[in-house]
């Protein structure tokens, strides 16, 4: 094994300044391994420089700091210079200024916040509305906040991380499956410091009821329990749906061309394809590819509907999983559309055919359509009723890591392909039971959703084909309004237009709206299914909590 030559330590520890340790292991784990000092510090250079590439500095500066204290120094660094690039050119207009700032933001790969494309060709000729102007200065705003930089900075600082980890072969079956170690431990850091800050922050209602965020965190989607009953609820509906309507069920899964896996999965070796795409990139393409295939269906009048799972191969490359039903006579065209579209782009390579595209027709005398779906459900979110995934982990340890991965490159899981809303079923499943006459057709949507029966709530609600907004039930949407602490006569007077915009609530940066959930549209009839208001504090939250549970015990 090569020793590094007296000459080069100091250059080489240069080099690999400012690095985690586990990548200056894996770097000189490589350094060591070549024949000669030549090849070794040529490794080293051109190593180190494709790091520089993805931090977005220059080949001789480049560090990767990995403590939550960066972040928050780096963010009120970013937003004084966008404060003083602002301040230098207010006099001048302000494309000039927005101009500087997004550059600005953009050097640091974090993308501003976007405006539509008539804002920006209006903000280039100069003859902004009073509202886009609004919105443009909103950008400009949030690159001054250092609460705007923070948490974008450690999104790109987690996936640059990830990045470094692929690009020296960390990520793969051997070393790291689904996600680096290193990721990992940084998000559930992250996962222990947001759930201590649920915990610690006290929501309370007009009725001076209070209770942790955390409590109420349970109580919805964002608990996995809750996440995957949901979801299989929804599956099952759909093939319940599915076999009333006398339709057939087809597994379907989708993956990438060769290009885009950074190894093989046998021996973990670096796959010689690997040109540096990211998991972000494949996933783009596999949004491409169903984009084409939903466009050559809908040409065919084809139009199935199911459920889409994104999991990660073991290098965290994606791929796709989909249970969809269709009419039997039209089953075959979408298979035969899918093949098409999946092999279109390096279609040739060796074992294309056999690995890019795969089906299985569901036979319901053997096994529902539900049940194909449902372990990668579980494998996706807590592991919960299988043992092992395909590669052999444990399923609570490979469900930790698939959400690492998902939560870094911002990928979504699972998707709902046609059908309705869940926003209105969600709604509806929050109130009690509907005793207007008038609305008993209502009632009868909101039993389905209570008793979990997706079928039945989907054929209530206008079938898996009525399109959003003409659906029975759509979500009630209100805006935030201000709170006016000492009305007056002439305050009142003032706010009593409703349709007078000044009266509702803006976001920090003022070019927003806070529009919120309160309940649900039927036919025009709003029914409020949030009713309670809730203000957030931090102060002496475990002892009301428990006061309040003392409380309720006494009037028990």
């Amino acid at each position: 094994m090569l020793n590094i030559h007296p000459l080069d330590t100091k250059w080489v520890s240069q080099r690999l300044h400012g690095l985690p340790q586990i990548h200056q292991n894996a770097i000189m784990y490589r350094y060591k391994r070549k024949q000669n000092r030549r090849e070794a510090n040529l490794h080293l250079l051109h190593t180190t420089k494709a790091i520089a590439k993805i931090l977005g500095h220059t080949s001789q500066i480049y560090t990767v700091n990995v403590e939550d204290r960066d972040y928050k120094q780096k963010a009120i660094f970013h937003a004084r210079q966008c404060i003083q690039i602002a301040s230098r050119l207010n006099s001048q207009c302000l494309s000039k200024t927005y101009s500087a700032i997004t550059r600005y933001i953009s050097v640091y790969q974090i993308k501003p916040h976007s405006l539509t494309d008539a804002i920006l060709k209006n903000l280039q000729s100069d003859c902004l509305t009073d509202i886009e102007q609004a919105k443009v200065v909103g950008v400009i705003k949030r690159a001054c906040d250092e609460s705007w930089w923070k948490p974008k900075l450690r999104r790109a600082h987690n996936k640059q991380v990830e990045n470094i980890s692929r690009l020296l072969n960390q990520v793969s079956r051997q070393r790291g499956i689904y996600a680096s170690n290193i990721t990992v431990e940084s998000y559930k850091s992250q996962w222990q410091s947001s759930r201590e800050l649920l915990e610690n922050t006290l929501a309370t209602n007009e009725l001076d009821y209070s209770v942790s965020l955390a409590e109420l965190s349970d109580l919805n989607v964002s608990n996995p329990k809750i996440r995957k009953a949901e979801l299989m609820v929804r599956i099952r509906g759909f093939e319940d749906y599915a076999t009333n309507m006398g339709y057939t069920a087809v597994f379907l899964t989708m993956t990438t061309p060769s290009k885009y896996h950074r190894c093989f999965a046998k021996s973990g070796d670096e796959n010689p394809k690997w040109q540096g795409a990211t998991p972000l990139d494949g996933q783009d393409y596999l949004n491409r590819t169903f984009q084409r295939i939903r466009a050559s269906l809908n040409r065919d009048k084809i139009t199935p509907f199911g459920f889409r799972v994104a999991e990660p191969h073991h290098d965290d490359t994606p791929h796709w999983h989909l249970l969809l039903f269709v009419p039997t006579e039209q089953q075959q065209k979408l298979v035969q559309t899918f093949e098409e579209y999946c092999l279109q782009e390096n279609g040739d390579e060796q074992g294309a055919k056999e690995r890019r595209f795969k089906v299985e027709y569901i036979d319901p005398n053997k096994g529902s359509a539900t049940g194909y779906i449902a372990k990668y459900v579980a494998k996706g979110i807590d592991g919960e009723g299988i043992e092992h995934d395909l590669y052999g982990t444990e399923s609570v340890t490979a469900a930790t890591r698939i959400r690492v991965w998902a939560s870094c490159w911002g990928i979504r899981q699972f998707q709902q392909i046609g059908g309705v809303g869940v926003t209105p079923w969600r709604e509806l499943r929050r109130l009690g039971k509907i005793t207007d006459q008038s609305l008993e057709w209502v009632e009868d949507i909101r039993q389905a959703a209570d008793d979990s029966d997706w079928s039945r709530y989907t054929e209530l609600m206008g079938g898996v084909f009525c399109k959003r907004d003409e659906q029975l039930i759509r979500t009630l949407y209100q805006h935030k309004k201000q709170s006016l602490v000492q009305p007056t006569e002439d305050s009142l007077n003032q706010h009593q237009d409703d349709s007078n915009s000044s009266i509702y609530k803006t976001n920090r940066y003022g070019d927003e709206l806070i529009t919120q959930v309160k309940g649900i549209i039927a036919l025009g009839f709003e029914i409020v299914t949030r009713v309670h208001e809730w203000t957030l504090s931090h102060s002496r939250a475990n002892e009301k909590i428990e006061l309040n549970r003392s409380y309720l015990e006494f009037c028990k």
